[in-house]
Formats: structure tokens, C-alpha cells, sequence
């Protein structure tokens, strides 16, 4: 879908059109997906947002899994009004995310990124939104080093000084039966000062720790 941008400049991008019945649907369709895919499932909430507040969530990407993650977990714990931002090349060959929140980013183009934030800081702007948003930009390998994140997020951060920005982490374990076990750990709201990527690469040292511990 082709969006006018400011100056007369066309932005490839495609909104977010959710549906109750997709919400739904996706909702539970995740929750028998992960319940027979994994042997168990482990999340952590450390958050607890007030009616009114709106959010920005992120995430690592290393797994095909993440992109179901966002309306799974809003719909479970937190019933805000959520989006997420998914590469416009999975989102057109995936077309029903945007029924489930998902609208597009093209990494690619500057101006259409910009477009994409700007929709973003848009929505987090009424009360009770959340926005989920993979800050590296593509599913990456899980030991891949240092998480490498995009300048969108603290892009969105600096424009939306009054949301609550939460870390989520998410690890898949193959070691402890036929079956890998699903752990994810949903932090506390950061700091100002708090560096994002050192911090969710904390969340996830802490959760292979637990299960590994002399490693």
C-alpha cells in the first residue's frame, strides 16, 4: 500500500488493520502452537503497567516464533491496544499480521523506516498502546555476540519521553528433553539512563545462567 509522506514523497508502508476476531483467533491459535511445539513454558512478568499507560516493548530476534510473541503476551498480561513492526517484505508475503497488529518497516529506506516510526510514536501517544518492536532489525543467530540494535528505538524513546520502555527476553532451550523448553522474562520498565541492549542481554545472561549454571 502506497502512503503520501510529507512533501509529496510516496512511502511504500503498510498499516496496522486489526480485527477482534483475529485477535482472537491468533490468540489461541499461539497457545496450542507453543504448548505442543515446547515441552514447557516459562515467562516472567516483571511489569505491571496502570491503565493508562502506554508502553514500548522490546525484544531479541532469533527465532520465527517472535513474531506471534506480541498479541500472545498483550492479550495474556497486559490488554493494551498493541502493534508491532515487521519488515515489509514477511509482512506482504504474511499479509494476516496486520489483522493481528502488525504493521510494515522497510530498513532499506530511510524515509519509509521514518514513516514507520512516525506511526508508531503516533499510536503510542493514546493511552493503554503498546508498541513490540525487534530493535535488531532481523532474526539474528542466538550466539551471535553482542546485540547490535537499530537507532529506531531510541529514536522512539527520545519522541516518547513519557512511555514506559520494557525489555523482553526470549530464550529457547535444547538441552533439557526431546522437546525444547520456552523461556521468556518480561523486565521492569528502564531507567532513562539504562543502556538497552546491555540490559536485555543481562535479561538473557540471567536466563541461561539459571539453566545452565556451570557455564
Amino acid at each position: 500500500m502506497l502512503v503520501l509522506f510529507k512533501k509529496k514523497i510516496l512511502v511504500n508502508f503498510i498499516p496496522a488493520k486489526e480485527h477482534p476476531l483475529y485477535l482472537w483467533f491468533f490468540y489461541y491459535v499461539t497457545a496450542y502452537l507453543l504448548k505442543r511445539r515446547f515441552n514447557s513454558i516459562d515467562i516472567e512478568v516483571e511489569y505491571h503497567p496502570t491503565k493508562n499507560t502506554s508502553t514500548l516493548f522490546y525484544l531479541n530476534h532469533n527465532y520465527w516464533w517472535d513474531a506471534l510473541m506480541p498479541n500472545y503476551l498483550n492479550r495474556r498480561f497486559f490488554s493494551q491496544k498493541a502493534r508491532g513492526m515487521m519488515d515489509i517484505r514477511e509482512l506482504k508475503k504474511y499479509p494476516f499480521f496486520t489483522k493481528i497488529g502488525a504493521f510494515s518497516v522497510d530498513p532499506e529506506k530511510p524515509r519509509s523506516s521514518i514513516y514507520s516510526l512516525k506511526y508508531a510514536l503516533n499510536h503510542l501517544q493514546t493511552a493503554n498502546a503498546s508498541i513490540y518492536i525487534f530493535p535488531e532489525g532481523e532474526i539474528v543467530p542466538v550466539h551471535s555476540g553482542p546485540l547490535q540494535f537499530k537507532r529506531g528505538l531510541k529514536w522512539l524513546q527520545n519522541q516518547a519521553s513519557s512511555v514506559d520502555l520494557v525489555p523482553i527476553a526470549i530464550y529457547i532451550d535444547y538441552s533439557k528433553s526431546s522437546k525444547p523448553n520456552l523461556h521468556i522474562n518480561i523486565g521492569s520498565e528502564l531507567l532513562p539512563d539504562e543502556d538497552h541492549s546491555r540490559y536485555l542481554e543481562k535479561k538473557l545472561t540471567l536466563i541461561k545462567n539459571r539453566l545452565h549454571p556451570s557455564n
